[in-house]
């Protein structure tokens, strides 16, 4: 139960939800082109709520020369979870959260998918990266990442293509897309 209601930067958290201690990011190894498991991977973040990225991140990263082919996808929104911060306060535990318009904002988080050709195969990482600038620090993004990843281990295995899943606690600053400091770097993400 991830206790999430809306869509990508409109998500609200419901009262009763349990996020779980997920690594923040997964590594898939398919044997498909790299566009294929990009475009497969974000259609499985939409469908948990995830909502596509509009910042020409796909257009910087070719521009840069990497390897790479990249999107980035968002939920929550820190400007509605900084203003609603105030109102969560006084609003949460109350009973008034059963409500939709009393829900706190999801702690915005940006989820990078990328993918890379490797020597017989393709790697592909999803990473999140919850902000800090936002009015919460709970990873609220979680359950619907672990759903996303099942779904996308299922559709890999249906599809004969799948070879490992690895989950990962975070990405190591290596010049992926999905690396701290390229995020923080692109797109201004913190």
């Amino acid at each position: 139960m991830s206790g999430i209601s809306g869509h990508g930067r409109d998500a609200r958290v419901g009262p009763l939800r349990w996020n779980g201690l997920p690594g923040r990011a997964a590594r898939f190894v398919v044997e498909t082109d790299a566009a294929c498991a990009r475009d497969a991977a974000v259609r499985a973040l939409e469908l948990q709520g995830f909502a596509g990225g509009d910042d020409g991140f796909e257009e910087q990263v070719l521009a840069s020369g990497s390897e790479w082919t990249a999107r980035n996808l968002y939920l929550g929104d820190v400007t509605i979870s900084r203003k609603r911060g105030a109102m969560t306060w006084l609003v949460e535990g109350s009973g008034l959260d059963f409500l939709v318009p009393f829900r706190r904002a999801v702690t915005p988080t940006l989820v990078i998918v990328c993918a890379r050709a490797c020597a017989e195969a393709t790697e592909l990482l999803i990473a999140s990266h919850v902000s800090v600038r936002g009015a919460s620090d709970s990873n609220d993004a979680a359950p619907l990442l672990r759903r996303a990843w099942d779904g996308i281990e299922e559709r890999f295995r249906a599809d004969g293509v799948f070879v490992s899943r690895e989950k990962l606690w975070r990405i190591e600053n290596d010049g992926s897309p999905a690396s701290r400091k390229v995020v923080r770097d692109l797109l201004g993400w913190r």
